[in-house]
Formats: C-alpha cells, sequence, structure tokens
C-alpha cells in the first residue's frame, strides 16, 4: 500500500507539475516575446537600495529606479565573498545576451563567484526569484523525497 501511495504521489505531483508549471521549463528565447513588463535597474556600487534583503516596506516611489522592458528582468549577483561584490538589476533589453541560451531560472555565472537569474513579470528581479510555480516544483520534490 505504501509503495502504490509513493507512486500516486509521484504521479500526481509530475501531472501537476507539467500542467501548472510549464513556463517553468520553458526552452531557450524565453525572452523574446516582445511584453511590456517593469524591471528594477540599479546597481550596489551606486545605489545601497539594490542590496539584498530587499526592502519592501518602502513605498514604489522610494525603491530604486524601474524601466519598461520588452525582454526579461534580470538580477546578477557578481563577485561573491570578494570586495568587488555587486548586485545589478536590469533588464535584457540593455544587454548582449545570446537569448536562446536564457530560461527563466537562475544559473550560475561564468567564474561561479555569483549567478545570474532571468524572469517575466513586473518588479521580479527583486530578491527572491523563486516565483509560484518554481515553489510548486520544490514542493512537489520535498514529496518526492520524504
Amino acid at each position: 500500500m505504501i509503495l502504490a501511495m509513493d507512486t500516486l504521489t509521484f504521479i500526481l505531483g509530475m501531472i501537476f507539475a507539467c500542467l501548472y508549471c510549464q513556463p517553468c521549463f520553458g526552452a531557450g528565447g524565453d525572452c523574446m516575446e516582445g511584453n511590456a513588463k517593469e524591471c528594477f535597474e540599479c546597481n550596489t556600487w551606486d545605489d545601497p537600495r539594490c542590496h539584498d534583503p530587499w526592502n519592501w516596506t518602502m513605498s514604489i516611489d522610494e525603491m530604486p529606479p524601474r524601466k519598461v522592458c520588452y525582454g526579461c528582468c534580470v538580477k546578477l549577483v557578481q563577485f561573491v565573498g570578494t570586495e568587488h561584490y555587486q548586485i545589478k538589476r536590469a533588464c535584457t533589453d540593455d544587454m548582449e545576451i545570446n537569448f536562446f541560451m536564457v530560461n527563466l531560472a537562475c544559473m550560475m555565472e561564468g567564474h561561479r563567484q555569483g549567478h545570474l537569474c532571468f524572469c517575466e513579470e513586473d518588479r521580479c528581479n527583486d530578491a527572491t526569484m523563486l516565483k509560484d510555480g518554481q515553489l510548486w516544483i520544490l514542493f512537489f520534490l520535498f514529496l518526492l523525497i520524504r
């Protein structure tokens, strides 16, 4: 009975993840749809409000500047653990990037001292890059390994 229940949990979890979280598994080129969204545009070297943890107690007018973006919002964390540590929040419209390598997720930065995250919702390049769909994936992975 336990094996059957674990198998049923796994199957239902996979079906739900495929139906509900489909955007989380998008293939390359996710940032090319051209829908307008608002992204934060800042750099911790120039603006202390850009640091993590993100301060959601500020009003929207007190937060770092925002910009209309037709690609994806980006959060780039670089040089972790060094004196050059930096967080940049931007839009892919202003970056030279191979969009077919972009996925709506985070990836390790080239020198393994940071990470790069992409997202497609208004002001989604704040401090919390895990969105609802990704949280459901983590929930079902937890159920699978319990």
